[in-house]
């Protein structure tokens, strides 16, 4: 377990780039946090470090998953407006192994087949910082 304090979204994507450069391009990354925490930050940072344009990267709140393109494939997932039920018709398994798979709310895939062995990522609000853990 890794453990960072993070003061601004920039030193949020510098720690997202960090940890995501030393990626294979086939895990699966559940990412916590409550609204507004900064999740969709980490991603453009993990996009970066993957090399993909950060600026490409937008909530997938509305669509549920975005694909981004680079060095090595992005599978951007949010769940927030997904219920349980529906994971399982998402078909998340055609894209493992294809690239990294970074799940935002990933409370709610924990009892998928498909998140085991998963990297968890805990934003966590602290006033104007962020404690950011990383568990692999």
């Amino acid at each position: 377990m890794h453990e960072f304090i993070s003061k601004s979204e920039e030193e949020t994507k510098a720690i997202a780039r960090e940890f995501s450069a030393s990626l294979k391009g086939q895990e699966v990354v559940l990412i916590y946090g409550p609204l507004a925490s900064g999740k969709t930050v980490f991603v453009k940072g993990m996009a970066s470090g993957l090399g993909i344009d950060e600026d490409l990267v937008s909530s997938p709140t509305f669509t549920i998953m975005n694909i981004y393109t680079g060095e090595k494939l992005l599978f951007h997932l949010d769940l927030y407006r997904a219920e349980e039920k529906e994971l399982d018709l998402l078909g998340i398994e055609d894209f493992l192994g294809m690239g990294v798979l970074a799940v935002e709310w990933g409370e709610k895939a924990e009892s998928q087949p498909w998140a085991e062995g998963s990297i968890r990522i805990r934003i966590l609000p602290q006033g104007e910082e962020r404690k950011i853990i990383i568990e692999k």
